[in-house]
């Protein structure tokens, strides 16, 4: 299933996940010591980047020879199969395969989980192991509970301290009520885990403020800062309603919202609902019983910790991370249930199962298609340029080329808009003067101003979009807040932007509309000069 609905992904490195451009280019260093010479994106984006999944590509990189673009479509397929995995487990474990099945079935058709994992990220590693971790706990099985909080610790550390936290509010549950308390923690030595797993999110958040990109940005700053506005590279603030992550979210998930509209989409519902009233009626929920407690713990521990991170955001970093994976967890499971009891019948017939089973498979390969792909095939051409040019070259433009000539270009490049995270506050004070200084030069009018933005930083080349320069292009803003009023008032001054003379600045076209502007032999050109910021 995997293969079908990622098979143009699987066909060419330029059809990847959107976030790869943020994580993984500088990898490539491990196949390549002489790509990306040191500088602020690449050291960031590694900081950035939890050490356990950073192993998983290393020991592809070094061990197998394989590009950590490839590596992240294989990796993604993996943690796709562990996912459904995970789900027949449950289901499998409150009842048997059939339930299993049908808990598989809701891992193919619900796309918010094949979404969340494409591109092999950290984020990734979030639903698969959050499945994993609630399997052993309705197993019973505190080992393995344990080694799966210490992956997520190692991968996902948001999700090892939602998964923690649960834990501990069933140990502590079991004491007031008197009840069994879940298999983990129960033993001396999982108090080592646990304080192993701390130490290794701890350890991450460290790191990245002694290398100066963090802390997280807080809640006065959030709401100050334009950039987390609507019109904002993140729009954060004002948070949004918890209606839209509880329920209005996973519901577009479920209904064929993202497929055919708003209206098909609540038709699907609407037609769905008697199905799952019909199932519910005549589920026997009493045999069920293993599932409440750990799913009641679930929900508990998230709204909590989802409630905490609104109140302090973003000190625990975004809010909706701590309930979105759970809840659509928990839809899923309802699903399930509800509909292996509507097909009972079905069930019952010789073929009946794997005839559902087919159909499942059907129609998760049509609506998983694609799923948490971008094609960026277009500008291959450009790409190839860029990967011509020397590997210690310096490239500018606007941010949002930025992000593909970094990552299938294989350059550096001086800022990128992937890459400009405003929650990091260290990582957003070196970002914005090198976001503002590379707008200024690209929307330039005077020729100077190009030349000494290249020779400040170092700049050999620069990609040059003509349809940047459009008036509607202008309007409709080009970046986002508080860049987009900059560049508006630059474009506003009369005259030709500089970098569209072809005498000034001599270029070569590697794709129509796109120049390739070659700063090298331009007056007082830096070699290898960048700038300390």
């Amino acid at each position: 299933m995997f293969a079908v609905a990622h098979r143009l992904g699987l066909a060419s490195p330029y059809v990847a996940n959107d976030d790869v451009r943020q994580q993984l280019f500088w990898m490539a260093r491990w196949l390549d010591p002489a790509l990306y010479p040191p500088d602020f994106l690449s050291d960031y984006a590694a900081a950035y980047v939890p050490a356990g999944v950073k192993a998983l590509y290393f020991a592809a990189a070094k061990g197998l020879g394989v590009d950590p673009i490839l590596f992240s479509k294989l990796l993604t397929g993996g943690l796709f199969v562990l996912l459904a995995a995970s789900f027949f487990g449950i289901g499998a474990t409150l009842e048997g395969p059939a339930l299993g099945w049908f808990c598989a079935a809701m891992a193919w058709g619900m796309p918010y989980f094949l979404k969340n994992i494409s591109g092999g990220l950290s984020r990734a590693f979030a639903g698969p192991l959050l499945a994993l971790f609630f399997w052993a706990w309705l197993r019973r099985s505190g080992r393995g509970m344990a080694w799966v909080l210490l992956l997520q610790a190692a991968t996902i550390p948001y999700i090892a301290m939602l998964c923690a936290g649960c834990a501990c509010l069933d140990a502590v549950m079991a004491r007031l009520t008197d009840k069994t308390a879940a298999p983990f923690p129960s033993r001396p030595v999982h108090g080592l885990v646990l304080a192993a797993a701390a130490a290794a999110v701890l350890g991450m958040n460290q790191a990245l403020a002694a290398k100066g990109y963090g802390p997280l940005v807080g809640r006065a700053a959030l709401a100050a800062g334009p950039e987390f506005g609507p019109n904002g590279r993140l729009d954060l603030f004002p948070l949004p309603n918890p209606f839209l992550d509880l329920v209005y979210w996973p519901f577009e998930s479920i209904g064929l919202f993202l497929e055919w509209g708003l209206i098909p989409g609540i038709a699907t519902l609407a037609v769905l609902v008697p199905v799952l009233w019909i199932g519910a009626r005549r589920a026997p929920w009493r045999d069920y019983l293993p599932l409440y407690r750990p799913a009641a713990m679930l929900l508990a521990g998230s709204l909590g910790l989802y409630a905490l991170a609104r109140a302090i955001a973003l000190v625990l970093f975004v809010p909706d991370r701590y309930i979105s994976y759970s809840i659509n967890l928990l839809y899923a499971l309802g699903l399930a249930l509800c509909l292996r009891w509507f097909f009972a019948g079905v069930l019952a017939r010789r073929l009946g199962g794997p005839l559902l089973c087919a159909l499942a498979v059907c129609f998760g390969c049509w609506r998983l298609s694609g799923v948490g792909l971008y094609d960026y095939r277009a500008d291959a051409p450009l790409f190839a340029a860029v990967t011509a040019l020397p590997k210690d070259a310096l490239l500018a433009g606007n941010p949002k080329d930025m992000d593909n000539v970094l990552t299938f270009g294989r350059r550096n490049v001086v800022a990128s808009y992937e890459l400009a995270h405003p929650w990091s506050v260290g990582a957003w004070k070196i970002m914005t003067p090198r976001l503002g200084h590379q707008l200024e030069a690209y929307y330039a009018v005077d020729p100077d101003t190009v030349r000494e933005f290249a020779r400040v930083y170092g700049v050999t080349h620069m990609v040059v979009r003509e349809g940047d320069y459009a008036p509607n292009v202008m309007e409709k803003g080009p970046l986002f807040a508080p860049f987009d009023d900059h560049i508006r008032e630059l474009t506003a001054t009369s005259g030709n932007f500089a970098l569209l003379d072809g005498a000034e600045f001599p270029y070569t076209s590697p794709e129509p509309g796109v120049r390739l502007v070659d700063l090298r032999r331009q007056p007082g050109a830096a070699r290898g000069q960048t700038s300390s910021e």
